[in-house]
């Protein structure tokens, strides 16, 4: 029963978010039809194009993600949602699983448009400077561009990770306004929730930073390992190599499990669906 209810995600998901693809889609042909017919403004604006669709494409998705599990599960669909013979916990990871792949291939997204970007103007007077830049990075105090890469691409996955979190977190937001007496909020409830559940978590995550702090090393070598040492993380930052924490990642991992648990159980035995 979950995976049919994972595809029926998929499909709904899929048409909400089509269109967002269909745009970076033209984008990638105006910059092709740049490139043969030599249109130099063409290329700048179809650039800038391509970057700012590629960035709506993670924002689109996630609204997108967000809208489908409130229309699903508490709008007029609901009953029709929870009248399944499926149990709370079943529901929702399938719409989690089905929001975080949709949040990858955006994600994904990203990246192939900034490689396609960065490829679209290899050869061109730019990319001259770009590589002078990149080149000068250890002279003005910053990691090698291989270091700098290999952060990027951690920093990146650290991120993906964070926002399944935060997609959990607002499933929960907007399961507990639909339960009694919370409801009673109307709509300000579902904002005025996530603020609160956001700011908590993000605080205590930062508190607890501050105590035990733990990162994979990106060494000056290009190796890459973890330490929970302040003085060697702090070394290896000095020797030209850089850090991306994870003391956060470990916290909110236990707090998705949480809020997982605690939303799955509002489902089955609290919501109120109107």
């Amino acid at each position: 029963m979950l995976g049919k209810l994972i595809k029926h995600d998929m499909q709904s998901m899929f048409r909400g978010v089509s269109n967002i693809y269909v745009a970076a889609m033209i984008a990638v042909a105006a910059m092709g039809i740049c490139l043969f017919a030599d249109v130099g403004v063409g290329k700048t604006i179809s650039s800038l194009a391509l970057m700012a669709v590629s960035i709506a494409a993670i924002i689109v998705t996630i609204m997108a993600t967000l809208g489908d599990f409130k229309k699903t599960m508490f709008g007029d669909r609901g009953y029709l949602t929870h009248t399944l013979p499926v149990k709370g916990p079943s529901l929702l990871l399938a719409k989690w699983l089905t929001s975080m792949f949709w949040i990858t291939v955006s994600y994904a997204v990203v990246f192939l448009c900034l490689w396609l970007i960065y490829y679209y103007w290899t050869g061109e007077s730019s990319s001259a400077a770009l590589t002078y830049i990149l080149q000068s990075l250890p002279d003005v105090g910053l990691p090698t561009q291989d270091i700098l890469v290999k952060t990027i691409i951690l920093i990146a996955i650290k991120g993906l990770l964070l926002l399944s979190v935060f997609v959990l977190e607002v499933f929960f937001v907007l399961t507990l306004a639909n339960v009694r007496p919370f409801d009673a909020a109307g709509g300000v409830g579902p904002v005025l929730y996530f603020f609160v559940v956001f700011g908590l978590v993000t605080i205590c995550s930062s508190r607890l930073e501050d105590v035990f702090k733990s990162a994979l090393l990106i060494h000056a070598d290009g190796s890459i390992s973890l330490s929970a040492d302040i003085a060697t993380i702090n070394s290896i930052q000095a020797a030209g190599g850089a850090s991306v924490t994870l003391t956060q990642i470990y916290f909110q991992v236990v707090v998705a499990i949480l809020l997982f648990i605690v939303t799955a159980e509002l489902l089955d035995k609290k919501v109120n669906i109107k």
